[in-house]
């Protein structure tokens, strides 16, 4: 496989200004993105650059979760959206071969997230629409109050990034012990995709394809136990395995090469793609986001899937 060819589908990006105007607006949440290099300075995007370098990455696919625009009026909520959306736009029209980018949305603000969702797509030819786990910290994503933004999303065809908020699931559990980052992320990320399923989301919107992070937390370990609760119990209302392995696709920040080969065996190594979670990863654990998979015992075809070929269809990438 040649140098340089990899695409991170899991990579973050935003201004310092973005992050004050959001914090203003009500995000409890912004300190933990700041002062982290994954800013808009010149020497930020070249260090960054450097790095995929480095490690054989070309493309990185940014999105703005969880620090997504939810936060303050419809209107503010949407200038934010804009501003992020757009910033995007300038930087993949400086450095097009480097990045390509999902939009962000003002989600719970269905009308001015349609509009935004709307105009990324098709104006900016964004590769698809991130969102939170949980909107505002308190209500999941597929409730149902969201439906007239998937319905128009389905509509365009959209891929739909879905990344934990950092609220530990709204668990006591997760989070009186600090651990909404260590364990709750990957909950978040195991839930996210089941209440989606529970609600029919691939039925309902036949056209939407979704990217979940992280390997969807314990999805793979538990699949069969979740198979089984819709074989015996009708717990859905058509198989989970079925639709998770043709319908969603799963990133593989998460470093762990046994993870990454239950993965590939539950999931189905069509389904994965490289993700860094940059820029919480950085220098030689950047690089190790890449070699993990590189270095695994995984067939070397299956290696050039996720690191590559995977994206490039689901992006519709031409090189």
């Amino acid at each position: 496989m040649e140098n340089n060819c990899s695409i991170d589908t899991h990579a973050h990006l935003w201004s310092e200004t973005y992050l004050e105007l959001l914090a203003k607006a009500g995000s409890p949440d912004t300190q933990v993105a700041k002062n982290m290099g994954a800013g808009i300075t010149t020497e930020e995007i070249e260090n960054r650059i450097k790095m995929m370098d480095i490690a054989g990455v070309k493309y990185q696919v940014l999105s703005a979760t969880p620090q997504s625009p939810q936060w303050g009026s419809p209107d503010e909520a949407l200038e934010l959206a804009k501003m992020i959306n757009n910033l995007y736009a300038s930087i993949i029209n400086k450095y097009p071969d480097r990045f390509i980018a999902y939009g962000a949305v003002p989600l719970p603000y269905t009308e001015e997230a349609i509009l935004e969702g709307k105009r990324v797509i098709n104006e900016l030819g964004f590769k698809g629409i991130a969102v939170n786990t949980i909107i505002q910290n308190e209500v999941a994503i597929s409730d149902d109050r969201f439906s007239p933004f998937f319905e128009a999303m389905n509509e365009l065809s959209t891929l739909i990034y879905i990344h934990p908020t950092g609220c530990g699931a709204n668990s006591d559990m997760i989070n009186d012990y600090h651990l909404e980052w260590v364990i709750g992320a990957p909950v978040e990320d195991t839930i996210a995709p089941l209440q989606l399923l529970k609600k029919d989301f691939p039925r309902r919107y036949p056209n939407l394809r979704f990217h979940i992070a992280h390997l969807g937390g314990a999805l793979p370990f538990l699949l069969q136990r979740i198979e089984d609760n819709y074989s015996d119990w009708q717990a859905f209302k058509s198989s989970p395995t079925n639709d998770l392995q043709s319908r969603f696709w799963f990133d593989t920040a998460n470093f762990h090469e046994p993870s990454l080969i239950c993965s590939n065996e539950s999931l189905g190594n069509s389904q994965l793609l490289l993700g860094s979670d940059f820029p919480y990863f950085q220098n030689e654990k950047y690089t190790r986001a890449i070699n993990y998979i590189k270095q695994s015992s995984l067939k070397e075809d299956e290696k050039e899937n996720i690191l590559k070929n995977n994206a490039m269809k689901l992006y519709h990438l031409d090189n």
